[in-house]
């Protein structure tokens, strides 16, 4: 006689689950890292590129010479970054072999969640929302080409800045705290390290670099702690803001 199973789901495949990728414990060269990146880009010692004699002579505009210091910058710890969390990283982009048609539909998804707050907070404040890095944006758009703003702005700059807020502040700092902690942390000094030398001189300033934190804090953490999710998350919404700035700005009458 043919045995029929005791439960009929018992032999149905299982969904996968959500792989939880490890970012390691801190080491010396993230502590090497950090230190550096505490000294350069907030100890202000980057300035002193500038006084490299002959560096400033050798840019038409004090844009293009702010523009090649943060170049400089980029490269050097994207190359720090990269060794020190290279294997993760890529190892990371494997979190699309799980619910894939989720993930690739939540980067523009949660892209548009974060524009779409924005909007409110300006819509109940009266007050348009506009970050720091977007008046930069204006201002070196006529003086840097885009291509050159797009590998330092839409691929070194994401690639940094996601080793340090997600990999290390939630990646890594978890370990020791609660993961929804970290997210806050991450955020706070997300939103904040994007002030450091120019003051706040409105709250409503802060609102972007602090929704767009929570975003890809959240990627990070939903995706199983993938550098290379939140990875793509910064790097769609830099893009975007590029091509918004450098591709429809100037169609747009002036004064608008």
């Amino acid at each position: 006689m043919q045995q029929w199973p005791e439960h009929p789901t018992q032999y149905a495949p299982l969904r996968p689950k959500q792989r939880v990728f490890n970012a390691g414990k801190f080491s010396k060269g993230d502590l090497f890292t950090v230190l550096a990146y505490l000294i350069f880009f907030i100890g202000g010692a980057a300035s002193l590129i500038a006084l490299i004699p002959g560096y400033m002579d050798a840019f038409d505009t004090q844009d293009q010479a702010l523009f090649g210091i943060n170049l400089i910058l980029y490269v050097t710890f994207f190359v720090l970054a990269m060794i020190q969390c290279g294997p993760q990283f890529f190892e990371s982009f494997k979190t699309m072999r799980y619910h894939s048609l989720a993930k690739w539909l939540m980067l523009p998804g949660g892209w548009l969640l974060t524009i779409m707050l924005n909007a409110l907070v300006a819509g109940l404040t009266g007050q348009a929302v506009t970050s720091e890095n977007q008046a930069a944006l204006e201002s070196m758009a006529g003086t840097v080409p885009l291509p050159v703003m797009l590998v330092v702005t839409a691929f070194f700059g994401p690639f940094v800045e996601e080793y340090f807020f997600r990999h290390l502040l939630i990646g890594k700092l978890s370990r020791k705290l609660n993961v929804w902690i970290t997210l806050l942390i991450s955020t706070l000094l997300f939103a904040g390290i994007h002030f450091v030398g120019a003051g706040v001189s409105s709250w409503l300033e802060v609102v972007p670099y602090f929704m767009l934190g929570i975003m890809m804090g959240l990627a990070y953490i939903l995706s199983g702690k993938s550098m290379a999710y939140s990875y793509m998350f910064h790097v769609l919404n830099n893009t975007v803001a590029l091509l918004v700035v450098y591709l429809i700005y100037p169609l747009l009458p002036a004064g608008v």
